[in-house]
């Protein structure tokens, strides 16, 4: 492993470790703040001035760090070599050998039957793991609380039921999706062992008529022009909402709401 790599590694991980620590200190922060508006406090805010920066100074060292890190990448010009590489996209590489196949074999169809299955089984788990949440979330007596301790106490027991199961649900896509690569994979195999096959029989597909083909080198001619319309059309509404959203006053009142959410509820006031 080069020197570069290693570098962009710890850099990496280091950026991680900020957003951990912060995430831990505003988190420490609320609950704080909420248990000292639960023992007769209701009128204090939870993120003050002073709170903010006590964290801030917690995480200092790291975010000095993390600056420090960046500057020297900068200044030697380290970067990832490979990120200018094109992504390596499963399907769209075993769209491309299949093109080139005159007639699909038994294994390339086995495969591909098989992709949709994976795909039908993870997408509903991952639906079956959300019915739980659903039926959770929609049931008001989990949030019927009022006072700060009891509104603690239901996100808290929110979390804790969620996020189980959100977790469970996707991890089944990722185990869904991460079969549906290696039957790809599996399918581009057995469509370029078919593709030398039908070559050596003497009728594989012309690579100009493969070239051709819009499915998978572009877009039809009419679905670009229906595309080109549809944003154009968005374009001009989004143009002329934003004319009238001006006229009637609608932009000051975002900007009224804008200033009172970072002055009241953030706490920068």
């Amino acid at each position: 492993m080069s020197k570069n790599k290693i570098f962009l590694i710890a850099q990496a991980l280091l950026c991680i470790l900020v957003a951990a620590v912060l995430a831990v200190l505003t988190v420490r922060t609320f609950i704080e703040g909420s248990a000292w508006q639960a023992a007769g406090h209701p009128s204090d805010w939870i993120y003050t001035r002073e709170k903010a920066g006590h964290a801030l100074l917690i995480l200092l060292p790291l975010i000095c760090a993390s600056a420090v890190m960046t500057v020297i990448g900068l200044v030697k010009n380290i970067k990832d070599e490979e990120a200018e590489k094109p992504v390596q996209d499963a399907e769209l590489a075993r769209n491309l050998i299949c093109a080139r196949v005159l007639e699909p074999s038994e294994e390339m169809a086995k495969e591909r039957a098989l992709q949709k299955k994976l795909q039908i089984a993870g997408w509903a788990a991952f639906f079956l793991c959300m019915i739980p949440i659903l039926i959770y979330v929609t049931n008001g007596a989990h949030f019927a609380q009022t006072d700060p301790e009891g509104l603690d106490q239901s996100l808290i027991s929110l979390v804790r039921f969620t996020a189980p199961w959100a977790i469970a649900g996707l991890a089944c896509l990722t185990a869904s999706t991460v079969l549906q690569g290696k039957s790809m994979q599996r399918e581009s195999e057995a469509a370029q062992a078919r593709v030398k096959t039908e070559k050596e029989a003497g009728v594989a597909k012309d690579p100009e008529t493969v070239r051709a083909d819009g499915r998978i080198y572009n877009t039809a001619p009419e679905t670009a022009k229906r595309r080109v319309l549809l944003r154009r059309i968005l374009m001009a509404a989004a143009i002329v909402f934003i004319v009238m959203g001006v006229f009637n006053g609608s932009m000051k009142d975002v900007l009224v709401k804008a200033i009172r959410i970072c002055t009241e509820c953030v706490g920068l006031g």
